[in-house]
């Protein structure tokens, strides 16, 4: 489309005063994204040690990869220098081969944090204290295995969220308290098993209503049964399992949106809100002027890029966070103008670094002049538009990891003879089991709260899903315990695959508005079962 060919234009690099212009895409906006999200693990952690200093550490890279990796405090000292691993730039061969070659020898940071205290069991995370095993959490407190969310506090099980206050289990909500099972709700309190409410107190199994208290199943309640239910809910599995097929079905008969937006103008796209200008985009929150963007926070100016906070004229990034005017990078941080960087911090007007630091015109790591680097680069891009690799981002062969230990696996899940065939890697690494470390199995756990001991921080729970072994913390504990809340019988990774699994696909459908047949684009897929209406009767019908 033009339109695509001239929002790429827009974002052309420029050196020494001549605009490289990006060719057109040889890949889909999936497999665009579907190779960006290779790179990127968030819910996978290891022990690890520090290359430099020895110590033990939490890493996203497990030991069998033989990746070198830094703790904080020796990655941002004297004794780690970057540019130590400079090369330089062989016109005889493919740049991918040489960056790949250069990569693998630099240590880079075992997981990466900033600005955080009691926060080292998070990664992709910022500004955040006394949180845990969380990614893209930021400007959190007390925030624990959440992905993707922002200025909560004393949360649990979050995912796309924003502005959360002592929720559970909640996903692609905003401006809750007290909430525990929400999906879509917005401005809600002490509700529990809501879709698409908004305005509403202290309602259980309810779908679609606006600004209504004591509501149970989509029906006025009393305090009373309110009060009952709800406590019912917390103890009773078996209550609770019967309650969660009726609220099912009460969902199920409530009309939905073609696509759900909130405060969004001339956007296409779903899981949008507050946004502008925004095409083909998913799970994207205040952006604007943006196209192929999934899951993208404060934005502007961007193009296919996944998991981007405060980024600025971007195209073809993957885990940026407040950074501007580059492009093909991966896990920068408050850097600008870079090409074909990984994880690099704080780092400007370089081209194909790794683990940058406060660095400036430098290429494959090595140091040059201003004029140097504006007289290099191009020859570089030219030398790259001749082989087919300017305009596209790193190939899947140069991620770290194994292709089921990323993001691209839960969102395009892949069986491993397909993974290995496409010359891909496969993670094969399991972490040891724990040692001398008691197990109980789930159905021997009490439903009540009140009657799990302390020493259940010294057992493992057996997953209920995955039968492998997990541990509940303290503050976890303290959490469910001022809840009222059964210990969880699934693990946390099994836990977030159950969240993920309730979005929708990322992709539009065309469909006909249920209601008055108008044509609609939708993520609801035409055999689905759900009621689908264009905005219009949507909003007619809630309101």
């Amino acid at each position: 489309m033009q339109d695509d060919l001239d929002f790429q234009q827009k974002l052309s690099p420029t050196i020494g005063g001549k605009t490289f212009r990006i060719p057109p895409p040889t890949h889909c906006p999936s497999c665009r994204q579907q190779r960006r999200c290779a790179f990127r693990n968030d819910q996978h952690y290891y022990r690890n040690a520090c290359s430099l200093c020895k110590k033990s550490l939490i890493s996203i890279y497990s030991l069998d990869k033989k990746i070198p990796v830094l703790c904080d405090d020796c990655f941002w000292s004297d004794r780690f220098d970057p540019l130590q691993y400079g090369v330089e730039m062989d016109f005889s061969r493919p740049f991918f081969e040489q960056f790949a070659e250069m990569k693998a020898k630099v240590p880079r940071l075992a997981i990466f944090h900033t600005q955080s205290e009691n926060a080292e069991y998070t990664v992709h995370s910022s500004r955040n204290r006394n949180c845990y095993m969380g990614s893209s959490v930021v400007d959190c407190e007390d925030v624990h295995y959440s992905d993707f969310s922002f200025l909560s506090r004393d949360c649990l099980d979050l995912f796309s969220c924003e502005a959360m206050e002592l929720c559970y289990e909640c996903l692609l909500s905003d401006k809750c308290f007290g909430c525990d099972h929400l999906e879509l709700c917005f401005n809600t309190s002490d509700s529990m098993y809501c879709f698409d409410c908004k305005g509403c107190r202290s309602c259980i199994g309810c779908a679609g209503l606006r600004n209504k208290s004591n509501w149970i199943l989509n029906v006025p309640s009393s305090k009373e049964q309110y009060e009952a239910t709800a406590a019912k809910l917390k103890i009773d599995p078996v209550f609770r399992r019967e309650f969660e097929k009726k609220f099912q079905a009460v969902n199920l008969k409530t009309p939905k949106p073609a696509v759900w937006q909130i405060g969004c103008e001339n956007s296409s796209g779903n899981y949008l809100t507050f946004s502008k200008n925004v095409q083909q985009g998913f799970n994207m929150k205040h952006c604007e002027d943006c196209r192929y963007v999934f899951e993208g926070h404060r934005d502007t100016d961007c193009g296919d890029i996944m998991r981007i906070g405060l980024g600025e004229m971007l195209y073809e990034c993957a885990a940026i966070v407040e950074s501007r005017f580059s492009a093909f990078c991966n896990l920068t941080y408050q850097s600008d103008n870079l090409l074909y960087c990984d994880n690099c911090q704080a780092t400007s007007t370089s081209f194909g670094c790794m683990s940058g630091k406060k660095n400036k015109y430098c290429i494959l790591n090595k140091q040059y002049t201003k004029e140097q680097y504006e007289e290099l680069v191009p020859k570089i891009i030219e030398h790259m538009m001749k082989s087919g690799e300017f305009g596209e981002f790193f190939p899947v062969t140069l991620s770290p990891y194994g292709y089921n230990e990323t993001k691209a696996h839960e969102w395009f899940p892949m069986k491993k003879d397909e993974v290995i065939k496409r010359g891909w890697r496969w993670s094969d690494y399991e972490l040891p089991p724990p040692e001398n470390v008691k197990t109980i199995p789930t159905d021997k756990l009490p439903n009540d709260i009140r009657d799990i001991p302390d020493d259940v921080l010294q057992w493992a729970i057996i997953c209920e899903t995955a039968g492998k072994p997990f541990k509940i913390i303290q503050q976890e504990l303290n959490f469910y315990r001022k809840k009222g809340l059964s210990v969880p019988h699934r693990g946390p990774q099994q836990r977030h695959r159950d969240r993920i699994a309730k979005q929708n696909p990322f992709k539009l459908h065309a469909r006909k508005c249920m209601k008055c047949s108008r044509d609609i684009q939708t993520t609801y897929a035409p055999e689905r079962p759900e009621i689908v209406y264009c905005e219009e009767c949507y909003l007619k019908d809630v309101y």
